[in-house]
């Protein structure tokens, strides 16, 4: 059985692709229905009110002990956490920040990495004291990292120059 937080998640992923494509037309009207969905939809699924916030291509979305963002942006989220390297090899897309209780997760989609930006920016976490793990799979890979409270997952693949960053903390 799926728990209330995973469902929760999967709900949320499914819905940002619809309220982007609709947060991207720019119209008031598209944009209120999609809020009005997404808050539908999640009420449904946890049992629990959210605020839903689009604005072009943003979307926020509060509950009363979770948040969560959406962004189309190419900018390194300004309130990361300040032991993890920039990764600046690469276009950043889409970030999506969310926090629940004192835990929070950053997601940073990446898209053009160049060639060897992934075993440099291994070197650049060994030097903050991070504890790494690089597991080559031919076309792509995964970087795992861990220092204190903080964890991280880089799955990337090589062939389509594209990459997700996760990191998050456990408080």
């Amino acid at each position: 059985m799926i728990s209330t937080k995973i469902f929760t998640r999967i709900a949320v992923c499914g819905m940002i692709v619809s309220a982007l494509l609709l947060g991207g037309c720019g119209k008031k009207s598209e944009e209120k229905i999609a809020e009005e969905t997404m808050e539908n939809m999640l009420k449904v699924s946890t049992g629990k009110d959210v605020d839903v916030n689009i604005q072009g291509k943003d979307i926020k979305i509060e509950g009363q002990d979770s948040k969560a963002q959406i962004s189309e942006t190419s900018v390194w989220p300004p309130e990361m956490f300040e032991d993890v390297p920039k990764f600046t090899a690469g276009k950043i897309e889409h970030v999506t920040k969310t926090q629940e209780g004192s835990n929070q997760t950053f997601n940073i989609f990446f898209a053009n990495i160049e060639g060897d930006a992934l075993k440099n920016y291994l070197a650049a976490l060994n030097e903050k004291g991070w504890q790494t793990q690089l597991m080559d799979m031919g076309k792509g890979g995964m970087i795992s990292a861990q220092k204190d409270k903080l964890g991280m997952n880089f799955s990337f693949n090589t062939e389509d120059k594209k990459g997700i960053l996760a990191v998050f903390s456990a408080q």
